[in-house]
């Protein structure tokens, strides 16, 4: 079973305790799968942990969900340019889903995520006008397990 991240670009690693736990708690639920939609933030973040976790979950795997070939040119700097190039070499696999950037492909990547996963792990603040509210939405309309961690510690929400 799969897991989606998604959350705002603007983490900056301060809810990493609570996200390994998550990680961890749902791994041993029985998803070994976890979703990375390879945006800046807490989508490489969360990667990460996954990747961290490797040596002691042995069934443990990170799939990228890349949005187009050359996305890893729209990183901000050259610190998430190398994360993205080190979370992308050492996952299990990847999928990119254009050839080429289009007005709706972060959409497309969100909708790929959810489909695609039976719960998802994200840091939403509330905010509505955005990639992560739209994922978060769709996922709750869908009725997949959210786990919010913006809140302290962290939020299991069951919707269905």
């Amino acid at each position: 079973m799969k897991v989606a991240f998604t959350g705002h670009r603007n983490y900056s690693g301060d809810k990493d305790n609570y996200l390994r736990e998550a990680v961890v708690a749902l791994y041993e639920a029985g998803h070994t799968t976890f979703l990375c939609g390879m945006a800046e933030g807490f989508d490489i973040a969360a990667a990460e942990i996954v990747l961290s976790l490797k040596g002691e979950l042995k069934e443990i795997k990170l799939e990228c969900v890349i949005p187009f070939r050359g996305h890893n040119l729209t990183m901000p700097s050259a610190e998430w340019a190398e994360r993205y190039r080190r979370v992308l070499e050492a996952a299990d696999s990847a999928v990119t889903l254009s050839e080429s950037y289009n007005v709706d492909i972060y959409r497309q990547r969100n909708d790929y995520l959810v489909d695609n996963a039976v719960a998802l792990i994200c840091y939403y603040s509330g905010k509505v006008r955005s990639g992560t509210g739209y994922t978060v939405r769709r996922a709750l309309k869908k009725g997949i397990q959210t786990i919010n961690l913006y809140a302290d510690g962290y939020q299991i929400q069951f919707f269905g």
